[in-house]
C-alpha cells in the first residue's frame, strides 16, 4: 500500500520534476549499509513502468561503482562512480538494452541511500490465463 510523501521527499521530487520536465509518482528508498550490501544485474523493465521509463537515482552517502553492461554483448560495459549527491539518469531504451548492478567490494565503503524516482502506471489488464486441457 502506497504511503504518503514525506515533506523532504516531495520537495525533493517537485524540484526533480520541474528541473527534467519530468512526472514522479513513486520513489524507491535502499540503503546500503557496507560493501557487502549490493544488488545484482537487472533493468528497470517491469510493464508498470511504461514502454521507456526514465529512472532518476539519486545517491547519497558514501561513493559506489555502479555498472551497465548490454544486454545482447555482456562483455561491453560500462562503469561509473556515484559520488554522494549524484544524479544518474537512465531513460529512452535503456531498460530494454542495458541490465545495471551495483556490485559488492571488499574495499572498505560508508553506507549509502539510493533512491529512485520514478513514474508507475496502473497496471495493464493482461488475459486470462488459457485453461489447462483435461
Amino acid at each position: 500500500m502506497p504511503h504518503p510523501w514525506p515533506a523532504e521527499l516531495a520537495a525533493l521530487r517537485r524540484r526533480l520534476q520541474d528541473e527534467l520536465g519530468a512526472r514522479f509518482n513513486s520513489v524507491l528508498a535502499n540503503l546500503y549499509r557496507d560493501g557487502r550490501d549490493a544488488m545484482g544485474w537487472h533493468s528497470d523493465d517491469e510493464l508498470e513502468l511504461g514502454p521507456q521509463p526514465l529512472i532518476a537515482s539519486l545517491s547519497l552517502g558514501a561513493p559506489r561503482r555502479f555498472v551497465l553492461r548490454r544486454r545482447d554483448d555482456p562483455a561491453r560495459k560500462l562503469a561509473l562512480q556515484l559520488e554522494p549527491g549524484s544524479l544518474l539518469l537512465m531513460g529512452g531504451s535503456t531498460q530494454r538494452h542495458w541490465k545495471h548492478a551495483l556490485p559488492r567490494t571488499a574495499r572498505p565503503v560508508g553506507a549509502r541511500i539510493n533512491l529512485t524516482f520514478r513514474q508507475v502506471q496502473p497496471h495493464p489488464r493482461r488475459p486470462p490465463p488459457a485453461a489447462a486441457a483435461p
